[in-house]
């Protein structure tokens, strides 16, 4: 069974990295280089960055630089000599799913995240606990 992607903003991601290795991620960003050639591109959202690797997601349409991008993957954080490429950027998203989410707002987007993590979180503590604390 495939892992559905957990919601990091990209910073989350920048400063996880190594805690979030080989975990399945869903980031957006918009998209700020692109090679056809190696299916590789970088994305961008609030200043932070991250590598991502297309070239196992089906795509009828070329990705269009400027766009904005939600990406489902696994993140690969290992260094030099882990991986297909050793000389790829760290951390890098081995995306499985890409769709171009122009039009999307954003700011609501991660509003709505924020409120869904603070209704989870309190059921997430209490089923750990063993009930009531």
């Amino acid at each position: 069974m495939i892992a559905h992607g957990v919601v990091h903003t990209l910073a989350e991601v920048r400063d996880r990295a190594d805690a979030l290795h080989e975990h399945s991620v869903r980031v957006l960003g918009r998209l700020e280089s692109y090679d056809p050639a190696t299916c590789r591109g970088r994305i961008e959202h609030d200043g932070a960055t991250l590598a991502v690797d297309a070239s196992v997601v089906p795509s009828a349409d070329a990705p269009r630089i400027g766009s904005l991008y939600q990406y489902i993957g696994e993140l690969d954080c290992a260094g030099a000599g882990g991986g297909p490429d050793p000389t790829a950027p760290r951390p890098v998203l081995r995306a499985r799913v890409a769709r171009c989410v122009d039009g999307l707002d954003v700011r609501v987007y991660f509003s709505a995240h924020r409120e869904r993590e603070k209704f989870l979180n309190p059921r997430k503590k209490a089923s750990a606990g063993g009930g009531r604390t």
